[in-house]
């Protein structure tokens, strides 16, 4: 299986985990130090999330452009092979 569905999988899934039912921020209600939003959104315009937040929209890109890349899952030692992805699973921007 590619990277980039495994990591869309595991984002999705720490984004709902909560400690002992104890209310916890979340991307898309935290407030502060971290205006940008990273917004993941399926590739058909439909359910969109708030995955992560970043002070910056610079470093909100790098993480953009890194998210989208496709890594083999066998490598060298020291190498890692990866190509830019498609945006036929889902599409992500960053936004205020």
């Amino acid at each position: 299986m590619r990277f980039r569905m495994f990591s869309l999988l595991l984002v999705s899934a720490v984004a709902g985990c909560g400690e002992g039912g104890k209310h916890r921020d979340k991307p898309e209600t935290a407030r502060g130090e971290t205006p940008i939003r990273y917004v993941i959104c399926s590739s058909g315009g439909g359910s969109c999330f708030v995955s992560a937040r970043f002070t910056e929209l610079d470093s909100c890109e790098r993480h953009k452009n890194r998210s989208g890349m496709l890594c083999e899952v066998k490598s060298e030692p020291g190498k890692m092979v990866c190509t830019q992805g498609d945006d036929s699973i889902a599409v992500a921007y960053c936004t205020k």
